[in-house]
């Protein structure tokens, strides 16, 4: 497992600038990134801002969210046909390096043809037809228009970071003793409980997560221990824990 990841505070262009920094300065494969390190990394960085009261946008808290999202969809189990959950992010990754690559690119190519070629003075051509344009007025339009545009995009990123954190997080803690209580209705029946069954028992996708992550706990614990067959796992009391469960 790589050690933890020393920085110094920077400033990046976004969430994806940031990600692929951590990426690069660590040489993972783009096309097999482990998430939880990668989260745990740009949680640090997030960290090391606040404390130097440097702005952050929204999307990186959006990025954050996401990537806790991701983090929570790998623990579940795949089902049949389903995309990997980091596709879209790793699509959007190579995007964004392909991009910077580009730019990074006719930079340099300015810099080198800039002062190549001294252009011909020519004197200004004025018609009646077509009145000059004033480039002043031109850019200050253009800036107006750009501004409007990035608060556009604030407002809605600040909607989505809005509707995230308005779901409320099932604690892992109250799934744990659902997962008891199920355990001991079905003992005088077989002592056994399909995995899928108890899932299937859940509404939300926080329940989902909270009963799978409290199923972890337990098993760890060796209160609980699982068998696979036929496609599915079956979960079943510790015999040593019986009596306390």
């Amino acid at each position: 497992m790589a050690s933890k990841l020393n920085f110094t505070l920077e400033t990046f262009d976004g969430p994806l600038d940031l990600l692929l920094t951590l990426i690069n300065k660590q040489k993972i494969n783009i096309y097999d990134i482990p998430i939880a390190l990668i989260l745990d990394q740009y949680l640090d960085y997030m960290e090391l801002a606040q404390q130097y009261d440097a702005e952050l946008s929204s999307e990186f808290i959006v990025m954050a969210c996401e990537l806790v999202y991701i983090k929570s969809k790998m623990l579940l189990p795949a089902e049949e046909d389903e995309e990997d959950p980091r596709n879209e992010l790793v699509r959007s990754l190579i995007e964004y390096s392909e991009v910077k690559k580009a730019a990074l690119f006719l930079s340099e190519q300015e810099k080198i043809y800039y002062h190549r070629y001294a252009p011909t003075p020519k004197d200004p051509i004025v018609t009646t037809e077509v009145p000059v344009m004033d480039i002043g007025l031109l850019w200050d339009s253009f800036q107006d228009l750009r501004a409007s545009l990035r608060e556009d995009r604030e407002k809605r990123k600040r909607a989505d970071v809005e509707n995230i954190f308005s779901q409320k997080v099932t604690p892992v803690e109250s799934k744990v003793v659902f997962v008891l209580r199920r355990m001991v209705r079905a003992f005088p029946l077989g002592n056994s409980v399909s995995f899928r069954s108890m899932i299937a028992e859940q509404g939300r996708k926080s329940d989902v997560v909270a009963t799978f992550l409290a199923i972890l706990q337990l098993i760890q614990s060796g209160r609980l221990h699982f068998e696979h067959t036929d496609g599915d796992y079956v979960i079943s009391l510790n015999p040593k824990n019986e009596r306390t469960a």
